[in-house]
């Protein structure tokens, strides 16, 4: 047996009796979908944070023993773009904080999504260890642990950087 729509019913799904109704409900989608996707995207480039990669390399005591600068290359492998704007980096000898604790600053730094980004920073050193610091430098025994404060959008995020040795 084969049922046939009739020209009613075919004329009345294409032409709505309610218009209104159907449009009110297509722009809700619509309009649903344009603010869910950039939030949820959002959310798991926040999510997948983890996976930037920070490394060091280069480092030296300037400025007359009062700071070690070095090179933060950062690697985004999310999909959304990174603003970084200050970290808190700590430079070891062993177990020998050669730091002085404070934050470092720098510019904010944007790194696009899926690329990577060098960036030169000066960490303060301890004056009582800057003889100390450029014997670790020379030997490559300084470690760097710490982080880079940032955000994807809106949501704040913090980076680790641990380089050369064992997580602290």
């Amino acid at each position: 047996m084969c049922y046939l729509m009739s020209n009613s019913n075919a004329r009345s799904a294409l032409r709505p009796e309610r218009p209104l109704l159907v449009a009110a409900v297509l722009l809700t989608a619509l309009v649903t979908a344009w603010l869910f996707v950039p939030t949820m995207v959002g959310h798991i480039a926040a999510m997948n944070v983890g996976s930037v990669d920070v490394t060091t390399s280069g480092a030296t005591v300037t400025d007359g023993g009062q700071h070690l600068t070095t090179t933060l290359t950062i690697h985004n492998p999310t999909r959304r773009d990174i603003v970084f704007y200050s970290g808190l980096i700590h430079v070891y000898d062993g177990e020998t904080q050669l730091t002085d604790g404070t934050t470092t600053p720098f510019g904010e730094t944007t790194v696009p999504a899926k690329e990577t980004v060098t960036l030169q920073v000066e960490i303060g050193l301890d004056p009582d260890r800057t003889a100390r610091a450029k014997r670790a430098i020379r030997s490559d025994s300084a470690t760097f642990s710490g982080n880079l404060r940032g955000r994807i959008g809106e949501k704040g995020i913090h980076v680790s950087v641990n380089t050369g040795g064992s997580e602290r």
